[in-house]
This record gives C-alpha cells, sequence and structure tokens, in this order.
C-alpha cells in the first residue's frame, strides 16, 4: 500500500470514547437505585415504635405525680397544743383567708411561755400538682405594713437526722417602731427547706411514683429581734419540724 493511502486511512480512523475521569466538572453521574426489602422496612419501623414507647416509659419515670395525699383535717389538728415548756391556744382564722392563701388545710396557734413571750406558729397544707410554691413571707408581710430589714438562712438538724434549712427574717414596722423575726420553711413528708431550689429537690424524690404527700409551708413568728430572738425561734421551730414530720408519715 502506498504511503498516500495509508495515511487516508489514518485520517478517518475513528476517535476512542472519552474515559469518566474526562467528564467534565459539571455532569453528574447517575446514581444507582437502591431497594430496601420490604422485610428491612417492616424491621425499621418495629424498632422505631419500641424506642418511642421507652421514651415515654422513661418520661413517665421522671414525672412528679399528679395524684397528692390530702390528710384529714382531725390529722392536722392533733398536733400538740404542749410543746416543751410553750402552751398553744388555738387562732380562729377566716375561711376567706383560706381561699386567698390557696392551702386546702391550716393550722394557726399562738404558743406562749408568758404574755410577753410568745410565738405565733402557722402550717398550711398544699395539694399544687405541680411543682408550685406559696408566696413567701417577705411578700405577704410586706402588704401588711412590714419591712424586711435582713433575711438569712440557718441550718437545722432534727433529733432523728434529718437536715434542712430555715429562713430568717428581720421585720421592722413602718410606723410605730415595731421589730419581729420570722422563720419558715417548705416540708415534705419529713424533709425540709427553704431554698426553691431545694424544696424542687425534695419533689424529685417521688418521680415515677403514683401519689406523694402534700406539701407544708411552715413559718413562726415572734416579737422582737436579735440573736436571743433567734435562737429561742430555731429551738421552737425544731421541736415542731419534728413533730410534723412524725405526723406525716400517716398522711
Amino acid at each position: 500500500m502506498s504511503r498516500r493511502k495509508r495515511r487516508q486511512l489514518a485520517l478517518i480512523a475513528p476517535r476512542p470514547k472519552p474515559m469518566d475521569s474526562d467528564v467534565g466538572a459539571g455532569a453528574e453521574k447517575p446514581r444507582p437505585v437502591i431497594a430496601i426489602p420490604l422485610q428491612v422496612r417492616a424491621a425499621v419501623v418495629v424498632v422505631s415504635l419500641v424506642l418511642v414507647g421507652l421514651g415515654a416509659r422513661w418520661a413517665a419515670s421522671q414525672a412528679v405525680p399528679s395524684e397528692v395525699r390530702l390528710p384529714k383535717r382531725e390529722q392536722l389538728l392533733s398536733f400538740p397544743y404542749q410543746l416543751g415548756p410553750w402552751q398553744g391556744e388555738d387562732e380562729r382564722v377566716d375561711e376567706k383567708v383560706l381561699q386567698v392563701v390557696g392551702a386546702e388545710l391550716t393550722l394557726n396557734r399562738t404558743y406562749r411561755q408568758s404574755a410577753e413571750r410568745f410565738i405565733g406558729f402557722h402550717a398550711a397544707v398544699f395539694t399544687h400538682t405541680d411543682f408550685s410554691l406559696p408566696h413567701p413571707p417577705e411578700l405577704c408581710y410586706g402588704g401588711t405594713g412590714w419591712r424586711v430589714r435582713s433575711t438569712k438562712d440557718a441550718r437545722l438538724v432534727l433529733s432523728h437526722g434529718t437536715s434542712g434549712t430555715v429562713r430568717i427574717l428581720s421585720l421592722e414596722k413602718e410606723s410605730g417602731g415595731q421589730a419581729a423575726t420570722v422563720l419558715y420553711c417548705y416540708q415534705l413528708a419529713g424533709p425540709f427547706a427553704a431554698e426553691r431550689d431545694a424544696v424542687r429537690r425534695l419533689f424529685w424524690r417521688y418521680r415515677g411514683q403514683k401519689s406523694r404527700p402534700p406539701l407544708v409551708k411552715v413559718m413562726f413568728h415572734l416579737p422582737g429581734a436579735g440573736p436571743d430572738v433567734e435562737e429561742e425561734a430555731l429551738d421552737f421551730a425544731r421541736r415542731a419540724l419534728e413533730k410534723l414530720a412524725e405526723m406525716e408519715k400517716n398522711w
């Protein structure tokens, strides 16, 4: 074959197809379609339902019960009239006051050693289903002509080993120059606390249970101020909280 003819054959030879690497960046390769077997899809659905059910059970186990046990009025009124050297007498409270306070039951007494030495004792039983604390005395006293001069927390240890905090308010009458000392805390089946987060932890002890005992707000009012008055108030508070803790076992 002549040299001229061979050159013409080379010119009309077909070009090779471009390789994948030669395709431009803008072109996309078609993705293969993967068929998921029906058995696999059914298994995924079953596993998802199981996980949802377990999550619901876990959430229920972490929830505080909405059912609150309420003691009988006679049980609350069985609180002793004699508490150490203090002799108590009932104070009558208007039913309208209970509605404003929001308590189911209240106990109101004045305990005396003499005409000058007395302690006003107030215990209110609350059955709120959610975690909510009653109005603190700082707000209540502010609306009755008292001014809070100082606030501090003190730790009390009961005879059976339970410990907690009570809040001490030093009050001053806006007119007249009178002084008073008020102690208060929140008690739940024995344990007690004054600080909000500490009270919340008392509620958490009943997570996952069917019911829980009520929250009791306990308050003590003494005339006067100073270390001696506070010490006397703390001694009375310890006696009262010990007795309430014993009573609450049957609520």
